[in-house]
């Protein structure tokens, strides 16, 4: 045991623990968007937010582990693909994270001023942008980029960032596709509620 392979444990670690963050937001969302109340949609905004804080963390880990062991290996690590393509990465989901962030403080601030007047009032049933509602895919898809780069090491840049740019392909389409059914549903329930009315008159 040495201290690369102790670097290497600790870079395996900041995936699983953001992997395991992502899976408790994503639940988060979920539960904030079946919220009956505006303090319960609230406190699963909040379970988001602290969650979510792990990610920079995560971040910084990976980048200096990353760091550490590419400097040990010497070489021509520097230059190599995958190790820019780990750079944009985290380029890429801190900046995403950032403005995920800023618009999840203003959403809590929105919950804040209901729940604080009513707490047992309906929880609103807010659309996010459509930005905000497919970068969380997106990143997944960044992130699974970074890591077949990782694992298959490509020399060439413009490989290893080619991979990481089909990665933000497939998930933006699927979170398009995604997107377009809620919208789709929710286009529908608007669509039935006044024929139900008018059925019951």
């Amino acid at each position: 045991m040495d201290a690369y392979h102790i670097a290497l444990f600790l870079h395996i670690v900041t995936l699983i623990v953001a992997a395991s963050a992502t899976a408790v937001t994503k639940l988060a969302v979920g539960r904030r968007i079946k919220a009956r109340t505006a303090r319960e949609a609230l406190e699963w905004h909040e379970i988001l937010i602290s969650t979510s804080k792990l990610f920079p963390i995560c971040l910084a880990a990976f980048l200096l582990t990353g760091v550490y062991m590419v400097s040990v290996a010497g070489g021509r690590g520097w230059s190599s693909g995958f190790v820019a393509a780990g750079f944009a990465g985290v380029v890429l989901l801190l900046g995403s994270g950032t403005y995920l962030g800023l618009k999840a403080k203003a959403l809590k601030a929105v919950l804040e001023n209901i729940a604080s007047k009513a707490p047992d009032a309906p929880a609103p049933r807010l659309a996010p942008p459509p930005l905000v509602a497919m970068l969380p895919l997106i990143n997944t898809g960044v992130a699974l980029g970074v890591v077949f780069d990782m694992v298959t090491k490509p020399s060439s840049i413009s490989v290893a960032l080619s991979v990481i740019a089909v990665g933000i392909g497939i998930s933006a389409a699927v979170a398009w596709r995604q997107r377009q059914v809620v919208v789709r549903a929710r286009a529908g329930a608007v669509a039935v509620a006044p024929n139900e009315m008018s059925m019951s008159r």
